[in-house]
């Protein structure tokens, strides 16, 4: 009996891509992000709460201290949304979701 790794896959015809589809590097979030995060200033109390729940990292602190979306890397889960005790984050509609994607929450 042959020992090694049972995991390993020796055949060359088989690639990363074919099994999980890598997107091009010119993707964006746009394609599939329905909504947006929009920071209202006026009642922002720049805590960071908002940044710190981030699962994509995509929440930076700009210059002034406010906190400002990468749009790159957000997808609009609206984590920081829910997390915000001030209600200073909304999240603004880019696109129409369709119904099969609607949220029931």
């Amino acid at each position: 009996m042959k020992q090694g790794n049972p995991y390993s896959c020796n055949n060359n015809d088989l690639s990363f891509d074919t099994v999980l589809p890598v997107p091009p590097a010119t993707a964006t979030n746009e394609i599939w992000r329905f909504e947006r995060p929009v920071w209202n200033t006026d009642i922002c109390v720049r805590c960071g709460a908002c940044f710190l729940i981030c699962p994509d990292a995509a929440i930076f602190k700009k210059n002034n201290g406010y906190f400002e979306a990468d749009l790159n890397r957000c997808k609009g889960c609206g984590l920081c949304v829910r997390e915000c005790w001030t209600g200073a984050l909304s999240l603004e509609q880019t696109a129409q979701r369709p119904p099969w994607l609607a949220k029931n929450f």
